[in-house]
C-alpha cells in the first residue's frame, strides 16, 4: 500500500494522550477474535468572523470529548464523552463492555495539552477586505453580508494493537448572504479565495433577474471545474459507498460494471489532498490509499471502512469517516480526483451549442434506491454559437447513474483542486474535496429548479 505524505498543518495538542495505556483497557474488552474496539479522541476549533451587523469581535468556539465502539457479532455499541479525561474513557468503556466487570478497566492518564490562548487570526478580518476589492475590480457592486470561519479538527485513533499518528485538518468556509440567495464555500486556504469567490458572487449577481429553463428538456451541458466536482462526488463516490452498494446487494457485485465512458477515471486519494486537510490515515486509524473508483470508466475499489472490508477479499478499508464523536465510522469519500482528459475549454463549449454551462452547484443529491442524481444550479449560461452566452436563472440538471456512461463525451484538461462542498449523508456533516476538470454532459435532463 503507498504511503501517504506526512500532515503538516499543524501539531496536535493530543499528543500527551497515554495511547499504550489506552489500547491496553481496549485490549481487554476486545478479548474475541471477531471482535473490533477503538477509542477515538477529538478536538474541535472554530473561529469565526461574523456578517456585518453582528456582535463585532471574532467567536470562537472550542470543544473535545472521545468515544469507544465495540463491534461484536454483528452489533454495535457506541459509547460518547463530551470531555476528555480518564474517569470519561473509563466509564464509556465499561458502558459499551456492560457485561464484564467495571474493575477491570483502569483509567489511563488523559493529559492532552490545555488549549492555550486564543489563536491570532487576522487573515478572516481581512478577507472582507480583498472580497470588497475584487468584486469593485468586475465594476459592479451589491451588498452582501459575509461570515467567514477556520475550522481545526485533531484526531487520535487507537486500538488495540493499532495507534497511529493524530491527524490535524485546517480549513475555511465562507457564506455571503445576498438579496438574490446566498452562496457558500470550503477552501483549504485563503490564498485567492476573495478572487474566486468574487467571481461566483459576481456571476450570480449578473444572472439574479434571468428566467429559467422554459420546461425540461435534454440538452448539452458544459460543468465547470467546481460543478463537475460535485457531480462526481453525487454520481460517483456516493454510488460506490459500501454502505450505498449493500442496499441493492453485495458491494463487491459492482467491482467491474461498466460505470462511464473511457475517459472517465476517478480517484478517491485523501493523501493528495491540499496540504491543510491531507490524511495519513482515516477516522479509523487505517491507512488511507490511492483508490481507483473508476478506472477508465469500469469500477476498481469501491469506499469501505472496517467493517464492510471485514471478511471481503474485495473490499479494502481506509475510506471510514467520522462527522462526529457521537456517529459511528462510515465509508465515504475524502479527496476526488478525476484524471483529465484531451478537451480545451473552448472545445467543450463547441460541442454544447444550445446547451448550457453551469459554473457553480448549490446542492446535490443522490437516491441510493434508484439511482438517480440531481444538481441544483442557482444561475447558468445559454451556449450559443459555441461560446457563453445569455444568463440563466435557477436550474436542476437531473440524470442517473447507470446512464453517465452515454452521457459524458467530453472530459477538460485543465484540472482544478478546491473543496467540494459540505456532504451531509445520513444528516452526517462533513467536508470533501476534489480536483476536476470541466467536462461535457450530452443529453441530460434540464428543468427549472423547484
Amino acid at each position: 500500500m503507498p504511503q501517504s505524505p506526512a500532515v503538516s498543518s499543524g501539531g496536535s495538542t493530543l499528543d500527551g494522550l497515554d495511547t499504550a495505556a489506552v489500547a491496553r483497557a481496549l485490549s481487554q474488552v476486545g478479548d474475541r477474535d471477531d471482535d473490533l474496539v477503538d477509542a477515538f479522541f477529538e478536538r474541535r476549533e472554530e473561529v469565526e468572523l461574523p456578517a456585518d451587523g453582528e456582535t463585532p469581535g471574532f467567536r470562537l468556539v472550542r470543544e473535545e470529548g472521545l468515544a469507544v465502539r465495540l463491534v461484536r457479532g454483528g452489533q454495535s455499541w457506541l459509547s460518547a464523552r463530551d470531555e476528555l479525561g480518564s474517569e470519561a474513557f473509563a466509564d464509556a468503556l465499561r458502558q459499551v463492555a456492560r457485561a464484564l466487570s467495571s474493575a477491570l478497566y483502569p483509567e489511563p492518564r488523559l493529559d492532552p495539552e490545555p488549549w492555550g490562548d486564543p489563536p491570532a487570526a487576522e487573515e478572516l478580518a481581512e478577507l472582507p477586505l480583498e472580497l470588497a476589492r475584487a468584486i469593485r475590480a468586475h465594476h459592479v457592486a451589491f451588498p452582501l453580508r459575509l461570515t467567514v470561519r477556520r475550522h481545526r479538527r485533531e484526531v487520535q485513533v487507537v486500538g488495540p494493537r493499532l495507534v497511529p499518528e493524530p491527524e490535524v485538518e485546517r480549513f475555511y468556509s465562507l457564506e455571503a448572504e445576498l438579496p438574490w440567495g446566498s452562496w457558500g464555500a470550503i477552501v483549504p486556504e485563503l490564498a485567492g479565495a476573495a478572487e474566486a469567490a468574487a467571481e461566483a458572487l459576481v456571476e450570480r449577481f449578473r444572472c439574479r433577474n434571468a428566467a429559467p429553463p422554459d420546461g425540461r428538456s435534454e440538452t448539452a451541458v458544459v460543468l465547470g471545474a467546481g460543478a463537475a466536482a460535485v457531480l462526481l462526488h453525487e454520481a460517483v463516490a456516493h454510488a460506490l459507498e459500501a454502505d450505498t452498494l449493500a442496499g441493492s446487494g453485495r458491494p463487491e457485485a459492482a467491482v467491474g460494471v461498466v460505470l462511464g465512458p473511457p475517459a472517465l477515471s476517478v480517484l478517491d486519494d485523501p493523501g493528495a489532498a491540499p496540504e491543510p486537510v491531507r490524511r495519513r490515515t482515516d477516522d479509523e486509524g487505517v491507512a488511507v490509499e490511492r483508490r481507483w473508483l473508476l478506472r477508465e470508466g469500469v469500477v476498481e475499489q469501491p469506499l469501505a471502512d472496517r467493517l464492510w472490508a471485514r471478511g471481503s477479499e474485495v473490499l479494502a478499508p481506509g475510506a471510514g469517516r467520522r462527522a462526529s464523536r457521537h456517529e459511528p465510522p462510515g465509508p465515504r469519500s475524502t479527496h476526488l480526483e478525476l484524471l483529465p482528459g484531451e478537451a480545451a475549454d473552448d472545445d467543450l463549449a463547441a460541442g454544447a451549442d444550445g446547451g448550457y454551462l453551469v459554473s457553480q452547484v448549490s446542492r446535490g443529491a443522490l437516491d441510493a434506491a434508484t439511482g438517480r442524481f440531481f444538481l441544483e444550479a442557482p444561475c447558468a449560461r445559454r451556449i450559443r454559437r459555441g461560446v457563453p452566452a445569455d444568463p440563466v436563472g435557477r436550474l436542476r440538471i437531473e440524470g442517473t447513474v447507470a446512464g453517465l456512461a452515454s452521457r459524458i463525451a467530453a472530459v477538460g484538461r485543465e484540472a482544478r483542486s478546491g473543496g467540494a462542498g459540505w456532504c451531509a449523508k445520513g444528516a452526517r456533516k462533513l467536508p470533501v474535496w476534489a480536483t476536476a476538470p470541466a467536462l461535457r454532459l450530452e443529453g441530460v435532463g434540464v428543468a427549472p429548479a423547484p
